[in-house]
């Protein structure tokens, strides 16, 4: 072989490897980005709603806090409204569902409409939920009293 021809061959042959890396590493962010919406789905779905705050960066669920009264909420529906898109270019993915939940104590249905934000860490290796969860559980207003009489 001449070495004008392996020279020529070189960069070819380095571009057509990097470009095999760029596919298999995004399709293993795709397959990564299908499980955490599958596990988050299923953890809200099912009601155990706490578990889908392990989604989220540690320091995010402790700036927040996951709030109580969570056990009295029974998830009754959850419907994925818009396909889950990702930017690779931001490294973000995002997602809408329905999810009709009932208040065990009141026996009222409510819905909501939850648009997921999800950003991939390539150090980690993984998805993290950057949106809020949804509120299922409002705090009560204060209300104020009426003036006395």
């Amino acid at each position: 072989m001449s070495s004008s021809f392996v020279r020529h061959l070189t960069p070819l042959l380095v571009a057509i490897l990097l470009a095999g890396c760029q596919t298999i590493e995004s399709k293993n962010r795709q397959a990564s980005l299908e499980k955490v919406l599958h596990a988050y789905e299923t953890a809200i779905r099912w009601s155990y709603i706490r578990h889908a705050y392990n989604l989220m960066r540690p320091e995010r669920v402790k700036e927040i806090g996951i709030p109580q009264g969570l056990e009295n909420i029974k998830v009754t529906r959850y419907e994925v409204l818009a396909p889950a898109v990702s930017n690779p270019k931001s490294n973000t993915a995002t997602q809408v569902a329905l999810i009709n939940y009932v208040e065990k104590d009141r026996q009222q249905e409510k819905s909501l409409t939850d648009h997921q934000l999800w950003e991939y860490d390539s150090q980690a290796k993984r998805w993290y939920l950057i949106s809020d969860i949804p509120a299922f559980v409002v705090r009560p207003r204060m209300r104020a009293m009426p003036p006395s009489r």
